[in-house]
């Protein structure tokens, strides 16, 4: 499954090299989403799936979550597999972007351990000079945090690098793939 993920996203990538425009996060959704369903024409894909847990890594001060069901950018299920990809577009690099990275891998890591997937992507597009902005190393530890109106609180367990490959769309790209 790896291999098919990494090509939708090549194939992404040029699209958005010959003027597919991406602005937000949404359109880097919509364009990888097309690009999944022609390498994965037979799967099952969704936008905003509903999971059955909560595996969120923040919460809003003050807001209640006793009920609350996370959510993922992409849900594939294919041929017996179930496949969850988060997805951040970085036009900035503020300190809530940058924890959101880091809570985007401790949320796939917990619906994998809890096998609502098999694996999970989180894939980062980065805006023209922001690279050089975001973390360059990812620890395993518990984070716990107030950033802004919310409150994080996550461990990574797993190891990861941040290691960015240049697209010829002049964004950078980074892939986390969690199993």
């Amino acid at each position: 499954m790896k291999s098919g993920i990494l090509h939708a996203l090549e194939k992404s990538l040029d699209r958005i090299y010959n003027n597919y425009p991406v602005e937000n996060e949404i359109d880097f959704q919509s364009v990888l989403f097309g690009e999944l369903y022609k390498q994965f024409p037979d799967a099952i894909i969704r936008f905003e799936h509903r999971l059955k847990s909560d595996y969120q890594s923040y919460a809003r001060r003050g807001s209640i979550t006793k009920n609350r069901k996370s959510r993922v950018d992409l849900h594939l299920s294919y041929a017996s597999q179930t496949i969850v990809v988060e997805l951040k577009y970085f036009k900035g690099s503020s300190l809530e972007e940058r924890t959101d990275m880091l809570a985007d891998i401790a949320k796939v890591e917990r619906i994998v351990e809890a096998k609502e997937a098999n694996e999970g992507f989180c894939i980062h597009l980065v805006k023209e000079g922001i690279i050089s902005r975001l973390p360059s190393e990812i620890e395993t530890k518990k984070y716990e945090m107030k950033v802004g109106r919310w409150d994080y609180n996550f461990e990574i367990k797993g190891i990861y690098e941040v290691n960015s490959t240049k697209a010829l769309c002049g964004r950078s790209f980074i892939v986390h793939h969690i199993k």
